[in-house]
């Protein structure tokens, strides 16, 4: 009997220590200061350990209310002083409405961050879903600019992210698109129009 509970006790401390040693070496990539939703938060989570664990690559998201009277880059940079690279740091101030990308310079070559921070709705993936605040929020547009960049740095790694949001991702950017080419036409047409009737007026 006593055996018994010997080896019980034995397997239930085995257990406890390979689950506290598991813990210990889980990587956290994302602060957020109650800025993006906490199943955003799992899913970057989730892609970015995927990430790292291919690549060794260390993607983090800094999702901040107030940066406190610091600029963003700053704030990136005094982050990035105790990380190991190849890394990359995406960013988020909302009081300071302010959205950047910081990255070791061995990731250089390995993600488009102009592509990703461009306002234009046909190239950035962060700032046109920012700007559309009655359809998308701002979890949304982080989660799609942060799959964004994880996906560039797997594609020129030539590794595949099973976590990736793939056609979702391009979809979301698509359907985007096409609004805002619908609304440029439908105002385009709208000015012709009104000019061809009042010269015929």
């Amino acid at each position: 009997m006593n055996s018994f509970r010997f080896k019980m006790h034995k397997k239930i401390f085995l257990l406890v220590l390979f689950l506290f040693s598991v813990t210990l070496q889980a990587k956290k990539f994302v602060y957020n200061d109650s800025v993006i939703l906490n199943k955003t938060e799992v899913k970057i989570e989730e892609m970015a350990n995927e990430l790292y664990e291919k690549t060794g690559v260390s993607a983090y998201l800094l999702a901040k209310k107030r940066l406190n009277d610091k600029s963003i880059i700053s704030y990136e940079k005094e982050f990035a002083k105790k990380l190991k690279p190849p890394y990359t740091i995406l960013a988020i101030s909302l009081n300071e409405q302010k959205v950047d990308i910081y990255n070791s310079k061995d990731l250089g070559k390995d993600f488009d961050r102009e592509a990703i921070l461009s306002p234009l709705p046909w190239s950035g993936t962060i700032i046109p879903l920012l700007t559309q605040k009655k359809n998308y929020s701002v979890s949304a547009a982080m989660l799609n600019g942060y799959a964004d960049m994880v996906q560039q740095i797997a594609d020129s790694k030539d590794i595949e992210l099973k976590s990736g949001i793939g056609s979702t991702n391009r979809d979301m950017i698509m359907v985007l698109r096409l609004s805002i080419y619908l609304f440029l036409f439908i105002i385009i047409g709208w000015y012709f129009v009104s000019k061809v009737r009042k010269n015929n007026g």
